[in-house]
């Protein structure tokens, strides 16, 4: 979705979902992803969160997801090196 950078009531309306490209000078609306529940409890966030992990415990489910990622990359990796 493109319109010209003078039209005034399109520029007015700027916010983080709108991004102004410099070298045509065109205003394009960008999807920002939002989630519902957590990655990781699958608790209910706030509606239009751009976080996909709940701020309970200190980022804990954060910790957790990241390091059970961690792990699973880790397994194979050693796989790919032939020593499981």
């Amino acid at each position: 979705m493109g319109t010209n950078r003078n039209n005034s009531e399109n520029l007015s309306k700027l916010n983080s979902n709108y991004i102004i490209n410099i070298n045509t000078g065109v205003v394009r609306e960008e999807k920002v992803k939002t989630y519902k529940w957590c990655f990781q409890c699958g608790k209910e966030l706030p509606e239009r969160s751009t976080e996909p992990f709940c701020n309970d415990y200190d980022n804990y489910c954060r910790s957790v997801y990241y390091q059970e990622l961690r792990k699973e990359s880790e397994i194979c990796y050693r796989e790919w090196l032939g020593r499981d």
